[in-house]
């Protein structure tokens, strides 16, 4: 049965793609990081958008696959400290509309995020927009290890959700969250494609119109 808009009480988001594109920043930390192993390789951001919203150990397979001189753990261990570091202060670029829209639909919803980023991803996303009053739980597997469709089975749970939706930029999001029960709301101006979402958006705007039009109905 097709969920309709005015049932939802709760949006979940995803981060990357979805909120921001810190893809730039993102480059930079894991050149930066390569470079004090000693691993001769350079990354763009546009490079990284097609790995955005996999796990890190799926990113690191990607970028560097056998050609890591080190343990994985060490390696990862200094990315992310080498994250905590940077993003504090580099961030990323918000999609035109987006904290407007969040703060419209604060009024009138519950909101979260839930992202396979590092531990200290999400803080470091709403410390830098200025958004952390607009949620009431963030998640991330870097936190909680585990797959999408269980984290946020988890936060349903956690939080005593009753009709909830994800909000994501790829295939991968819209398959974990039908593999938790909960609809989603696929971003076409993020990084990624889908061909089964219950709703999709160009644009934020259009997104977050629909969202405040359901609270009218």
């Amino acid at each position: 049965m097709m969920p309709r808009f005015q049932d939802i009480d709760s949006i979940i988001f995803d981060m990357d793609g979805t909120l921001w594109d810190a893809t730039e920043s993102y480059a930079r930390i894991w050149n930066e990081t390569c470079s004090q192993f000693g691993i001769n390789t350079f990354f763009t951001g546009k490079e990284l958008t097609q790995y955005m919203g996999q796990s890190i150990d799926e990113i690191l397979n990607h970028l560097l696959g056998g050609n890591l001189p080190v343990d994985k753990n060490v390696f990862l261990s200094a990315l992310f400290n080498k994250e905590s570091m940077l993003m504090p202060k580099l961030g990323g670029i918000m999609f035109l509309g987006v904290k407007e829209g969040l703060e419209m639909v604060h009024e009138h919803y519950r909101l979260f995020m839930l992202s396979n980023c590092s531990a200290s991803g999400l803080r470091n996303f709403v410390s830098f927009t200025k958004t952390e009053s607009l949620f009431e739980g963030l998640l991330s597997q870097g936190e909680r290890p585990a797959t999408k469709s269980e984290n946020l089975a988890y936060m349903i749970d956690h939080y005593s959700l009753k009709s909830p939706v994800y909000v994501g930029d790829t295939q991968a999001d819209c398959d974990q969250a039908h593999l938790a029960g909960v609809p989603f709301v696929f971003t076409a101006y993020g990084f990624g494609n889908c061909n089964n979402a219950d709703w999709q958006y160009n644009t934020p705007d259009a997104m977050f119109k629909d969202f405040l039009a359901a609270k009218r109905q």
